[in-house]
């Protein structure tokens, strides 16, 4: 993922933070924590300094790692029943209650066979990022045919490397309305005046964020199709995407939304999002990230307030 741009913050002094600060990240056995790439790892860089452990625990095998307050860090669609259990035993959990981010838990822009809906439609897997963790979890199972290189008949798809658009609901093989990993949603990219399209991004951490938008000549937008990126003003971030994230729970995320004709239409949600390893990044990205780091502050006064500290 390219450097996060976002918006100008100024750096200023934090509170100290409890003496011997322990915070958990737990995480799925089949995660890859460890060898970074996370957004999570860069607001540790800055944790760190500050006096707070911070100790990563694979699942619910194993004793459970002691500590004030836990990230629920689990790089799945849904977080199992396990997981949920090993959550419960720490006194505040960031992102505690996020525990299904398919697109059918929050989009609403699905569609099915019997609306009566003309418009172009995008498919995309239920699960998110393709459906890709959860295949890998069960290969590393020992689940032979969890492969992502298999051909499946569209009834029978579980993984999609990139998601298909057609010019109207009838024109989706019949497969995919009978296969339950696939969802079918309207497909309302945001576009400018001049052709362009536009992908916004909001990145939160408590009471901190980051607003974006991504600009590209194509309608599905990716790090290598964007032409270039835009810093917004929270200020100016729509009022509808934050009852959303409070609908939703989300402590700590990043949204994908465009705005539609006036409306927010949110595309993708994303409880572990993914960062550069902080390698050329411009003073502004470090700023971002300084500033999103000092949300942890929003979940200790948080966490002071509901053990009455």
């Amino acid at each position: 993922m390219a450097p996060l741009p976002g918006l100008h913050a100024p750096a200023k002094p934090v509170p100290p933070l409890p003496q011997n600060f322990r915070i958990a990240v737990i995480t799925h056995a089949s995660d890859h924590f460890d060898g970074g790439g996370y957004l999570l790892h860069r607001l540790i860089e800055h944790w760190s300094p500050r006096g707070v452990d911070v100790t990563a625990m694979k699942g619910p095998a194993g004793t459970p790692a002691e500590a004030d307050l836990a990230v629920c860090h689990v790089d799945m669609t849904a977080v199992d029943d396990q997981h949920a259990r090993l959550l419960e035993r720490y006194p505040l959990v960031i992102n505690g209650r996020v525990l299904d981010i398919s697109k059918s838990a929050f989009s609403n822009q699905l569609i099915t066979l019997e609306d009566d809906y003309q418009g172009p439609v995008i498919v995309k897997t239920d699960k998110n990022f393709g459906g890709m963790r959860e295949m890998q979890a069960r290969f590393q199972q020992g689940d032979m045919n969890a492969r992502i290189d298999v051909q499946r008949p569209w009834r029978k798809v579980e993984y999609l490397p990139a998601y298909p658009v057609f010019a109207a609901p009838t024109a989706v093989p019949l497969g995919v309305w009978r296969n339950p990993n696939l969802v079918v949603e309207k497909f309302r990219p945001e576009q400018c005046e001049d052709g362009t399209y536009v992908l916004r991004v909001w990145i939160f951490f408590g009471d901190r964020g980051i607003y974006y938008q991504c600009i590209s000549e194509e309608p599905i937008i990716k790090s290598h199709n964007t032409i270039r990126r835009e810093n917004l003003d929270l200020a100016d971030l729509p009022e509808a995407l934050r009852e959303k994230r409070e609908k939703l729970d989300f402590d700590y995320g990043k949204f994908d939304f465009g705005i539609v004709d006036g409306e927010v239409v949110l595309y993708d949600v994303n409880r572990t999002p993914g960062s550069s390893r902080g390698g050329g990044e411009t003073s502004e990205v470090k700023i971002n990230i300084r500033n999103l780091s000092e949300g942890l502050d929003y979940f200790l006064n948080k966490l002071g307030k509901k053990l009455d500290l």
